[in-house]
């Protein structure tokens, strides 16, 4: 038995799958609609690009003790939510648990810093004067074969009171509210 078209003769496949077409103008929208959207409604953090030193990775850990982070830092914009401080006492002094996640466009993101973020950069963010740092990325809202959405899951940045290791620097960048 084969398959007939409306007129009678015998159906035939293109050759290929009819998807949606991921240069399609419309996915575009979407990333232009958002990253609007983000604007109005969210405000500026500014990223720090964390730099790694090959010379002062730890062997055991695989971490870097001398990491540095870039002196310049780079705009976004994000959407979040500042959550109320919280500081525990343990038998080793106050640790603080604070989490909080930021929402930024993954578009944006990509076109202002070239790549991702990286995860151990640090966010300083105007509102509060608050630094966080990155420790986990993932995509999170998807529209049309692509991604709309980056959520940046971070903690509290906590300098290194004993060694003076990820001192923040007292120069903070210009910005102005209107």
């Amino acid at each position: 038995m084969t398959l007939l078209t409306p007129s009678g003769k015998p159906y035939r496949t293109l050759g290929c799958l009819q998807q949606f077409d991921p240069e399609n103008p419309v996915h575009n929208l979407f990333n232009m609609w958002d990253e609007e959207a983000i604007k109005i409604g969210g405000s500026p953090i500014f990223y720090y690009e964390c730099l790694i030193q090959t010379q002062t990775i730890d062997p055991l850990y695989r971490e870097d003790r001398g990491k540095l982070w870039c002196p310049e830092p780079v705009q976004l914009w994000a959407v979040y939510e500042p959550v109320e401080q919280q500081n525990f006492q343990s038998m080793y002094g106050i640790d603080s648990q604070d989490e909080m996640k930021f929402e930024l466009n993954y578009r944006a993101v990509l076109r202002d810093l070239g790549h991702p973020p990286k995860i151990g950069s640090r966010i300083q963010t105007p509102h509060k004067n608050e630094n966080w740092i990155i420790i986990q990325r993932k995509v999170g809202e998807f529209k049309m074969w692509g991604e709309i959405r980056l959520n940046l899951l971070c903690e509290r940045f906590q300098e290194n009171a004993t060694t003076g290791e990820g001192e923040i620097e007292q120069r903070r960048p210009d910005f102005t509210i209107n």
